[in-house]
């Protein structure tokens, strides 16, 4: 199931990767105002020169003074749907701790893959690290795993609070669920540096589900109060106190209980007690039953006879308690704790539970019940298994230095059969998910690798549908047209990649549509028509950035420089050169390298765009509003 997280995700990225390389072309200050869309048309900023040609076509020279040491290249050629753009700067001061890295980002209409990397000194408070993690999710498996080894190291004031108590600590535990059970079992434990100035004291207990009671065997070694010396020092007394306890919750069920001492001794010296029992709970059964029955019969919110909520209680009462047990121990020297939990039977108490929903005034299509329903009888009949285990562990050899160990594993069997089985209830695969990532240190130097890969049939016009879905009756029609001629543009590809070695940073991107006539209608209305954009091209040197905007169409091929003056984006500073005033064969104009796009890209040439431009001032205003749609749909979606 698509969500709008996800949504969001992809469109958002593939706003920030194109704008990466149209919002490139107005580098140079406002030079492009009048492609981005971010001033009214009546207010367009002029071009600091325009040539007119004899066709009427003409080209637009942005100049600025830049007080910036970066050098590159952008562009937008719009008959073949292509952006781009390189930058590449230097650092005045080399980056803290010696930073450099490099990370790449790539969109496609079925995939999302990110992947980087980075070195810096190791700070000093890190003594050492390791950790790698890793998973995945196809349809054919599910898995992941983590470990992390480190030492770390800061000043006595800093960890002598947290450390002087507590010399180690450990754990480790699994915990499983199939369709129908769920268990857990673990430990954790504690060593002490110095005397935590508590009792000895030792609890455990077991609750086993018989045919017809609760049985609870429980165990209880420690010191009580003084004021509560006289409600344990004898066995009848302890026998009281625990009927008294105990009593209060049977009441509650309507049930009752009943207490055996099992051995018990008390040190009159100490006011420590050990004892040892069992308590039995009968009619807890039929009581929760009845008032389940009473309850779901008598809600407002549902419409069920007395036999229907009579069968939805006894469903939910189908859970089987196994096992349940913990105990806890703590001495002057160490302190310990385990437990062990199996529930089994608890499908069909699940989909009970979706029956009530169902049955009350919760909106099954906001809750999604029939999804819902549809996942656990897809793994209960793929007898699907998931088994999640840790192991860990901290100490800390000196008050200045804290040792940590981690390691977990998530595995599973029979997934590639539950995805068949929730494909069989028309339940979407929700799409293929790997990633890895790893940290250490090593010759003074901490470095990481990370990479991720995301894939799902039609990801990009999924999450534009979901978009869309998500903001029917909200949002403006501007908003939602841009996102249907997105769906339209036939979206091919985009990237992005930064690196930052020593003191050089280069960024390059590009993105790439087949059908950029898509937004032919929609910024034709926002914007007027008057205005056709083909391609763009901008250059950066250091000290001036220079951009260059082909017009087709302009002006009619008889016009005059007072047709020419008319135009918005000629202002009175601008210098207008008309047919005659310059000579085309010695005047050229750079303009975007196409094939060094397409080489990034790793895209062939299909002729794919607009030929001839498009009006409205191109799709850079286009891309501009869906980066404002990405923030709406986040809102929508928070």
């Amino acid at each position: 199931m698509r969500t709008q997280t996800r949504a969001l995700l992809a469109v958002a990225f593939a706003a920030l990767l194109v704008m990466s390389s149209v919002g490139a072309v107005a580098v140079g200050s406002s030079s492009l105002s009048a492609l981005n869309g971010t001033q009214e048309q009546d207010n367009l900023e002029s071009a600091d020169e325009i040539y007119v040609e004899d066709d009427g076509d003409a080209v637009l020279v942005y100049r600025d003074d830049t007080s910036e040491t970066g050098t590159g290249h952008y562009g937008a050629d719009l008959s073949e749907g292509l952006f781009h753009v390189f930058l590449n700067d230097t650092m005045d001061e080399a980056p803290e701790d010696n930073f450099s890295g490099d990370a790449s980002f790539e969109l496609t209409p079925e995939s999302m893959t990110g992947d980087g990397s980075f070195a810096m000194d190791t700070p000093d408070s890190i003594e050492d690290l390791s950790f790698e993690a890793s998973g995945e999710q196809t349809r054919e498996n599910a898995q992941g795993s983590v470990s992390f080894d480190g030492t770390f190291t800061g000043e006595s004031s800093t960890t002598e609070t947290g450390t002087s108590m507590l010399e180690s600590l450990s754990t480790e535990g699994s915990m499983t669920t199939t369709g129908s059970s769920f268990a857990t079992e673990g430990s954790v434990s504690a060593t002490f540096g110095e005397d935590p100035g508590v009792d000895e004291m030792h609890f455990a207990f077991t609750l086993e589900e018989r045919e017809d009671s609760y049985v609870l065997s429980g165990e209880q070694d420690y010191v009580v109060g003084s004021y509560s010396a006289d409600s344990w020092n004898t066995r009848e007394s302890a026998r009281r106190s625990l009927e008294s306890q105990f009593g209060a919750v049977a009441r509650q069920l309507d049930g009752d209980v009943s207490v055996t001492v099992d051995s018990h001794s008390f040190d009159s010296d100490t006011n420590r007690v050990d004892v040892s029992y069992t308590v039995e709970f009968t009619g807890v059964d039929e009581a929760v039953s009845e008032q389940l029955t009473n309850a779901l019969a008598s809600s407002q919110q549902m419409d069920l006879s007395e036999s229907e909520a009579a069968d939805l209680a006894e469903r939910l009462q189908s859970v089987e308690l196994t096992e349940l047990s913990a105990s806890v121990d703590v001495t002057s020297e160490e302190a310990s704790a385990s437990w062990s939990v199996q529930i089994d039977d608890y499908d069909e108490a699940s989909l009970a539970m979706l029956d009530i929903m169902e049955s009350s005034e919760m909106s099954s299509e906001q809750l999604n019940l029939e999804e819902s329903r549809a996942r656990i009888e897809a793994q209960t009949a793929a007898d699907l298994q998931q088994e999640f285990t840790w192991s860990g562990s901290l100490s800390s050899p000196d008050q200045d230095t804290a040792e940590v160990e981690f390691s977990a594993d998530y595995a599973t069997e029979n997934w590639a059969t539950y995805v068949d089985e929730l494909e069989s209830r028309d339940v979407e695969w929700s799409g293929s998910t790997e990633f890895s990532a790893n940290a250490q240190t090593e010759g003074g130097e901490l470095t990481a690798d990370m990479s991720a890969t995301f894939s799902q049939d039609e990801l990009v016009s999924g999450a534009i549908d979901s978009m869309l879905q998500s903001s029917e009756g909200a949002g403006s029609d501007q908003s939602r047209a841009m996102l249907e001629a997105f769906q339209r543009s036939e979206f091919e590809t985009a990237k992005m990649d930064v690196s930052m070695e020593d003191r050089t940073v280069t960024f390059e991107a590009g993105a790439s549509f087949d059908n950029v006539s898509a937004f032919r209608d929609v910024m034709a209305e926002e914007y007027g028509g008057n205005l056709s954009v083909a391609s763009a091209y901008g250059e950066l040197s250091g000290d001036e950035s220079v951009t260059y905007v082909r017009l087709s169409g302009a002006v009619s091929g008889d016009a005059g420089e007072s047709d020419v003056r008319e135009l918005a984006v000629v202002g009175a500073e601008t210098d207008v050169y008309m047919p005659g005033d310059w000579d085309p064969d010695e005047k050229e104009f750079p303009e975007m390298d196409t094939q060094e796009a397409r080489n990034y890209l790793n895209v062939d040439d299909d002729g794919g765009g607009l030929l001839g431009g498009m009006p409205g001032f191109g799709p850079a205003v286009a891309l501009v509003a869906l980066v404002a749609l990405a923030l709406f749909g986040r809102r929508r979606a928070e």
